[in-house]
């Protein structure tokens, strides 16, 4: 905007507040948060995720590529798969601080959900990964392909 329509981070804030009260919502927007967020901060659900989060964040492009790369190749995309894959790269790099049991249905919904965008359509029930092995021909060509390749 030009200079002369330039406002303060108050007066923004208390029109927001404003607009808000008018639909019989009391919220308050801190300015801070919004200081911090018009100069590209991340807010704390953001930074929590990497600080607190146990995949970092290449580890969970890596993951979630390796998803799409099984996705493609027609394996079921499943709680169970995913859990594999994570708990295999947590232990090599974590080792004993890494929990036996691994990571727990929840994280793999929560996982599934950050990235829902790119695997929401890959995911499927045990039922569902049965049947569509069973009857789906190309899949099973891709499959004695790719076992080929590999012998």
């Amino acid at each position: 905007k030009p200079e002369d329509e330039w406002r303060g981070l108050w007066p923004v804030c208390a029109d927001v507040q404003a607009k808000w009260r008018q639909q019989c919502r009391d919220v308050t927007v801190a300015v801070e948060t919004v200081r911090r967020q018009a100069k590209g901060g991340r807010g704390h659900q953001e930074a929590g995720l990497e600080s607190q989060g146990w995949l970092t964040l290449e580890e969970e492009e890596l993951v979630v590529k390796y998803c799409l790369k099984l996705a493609a190749r027609g394996f079921p995309f499943n709680h169970r798969t995913l859990k594999y894959h994570v708990d295999s790269i947590l232990q090599a790099r974590l080792g004993d601080a890494f929990p036996e049991a691994g990571v727990g249905t929840n994280w793999t919904n929560r996982f599934l959900s950050r990235h829902n965008d790119q695997l929401g359509r890959y995911w499927s029930s045990p039922l569902e990964a049965k049947c569509g092995r069973a009857v789906n021909k190309n899949t099973n060509e891709a499959w004695f392909r790719l076992l080929q390749d590999t012998i």
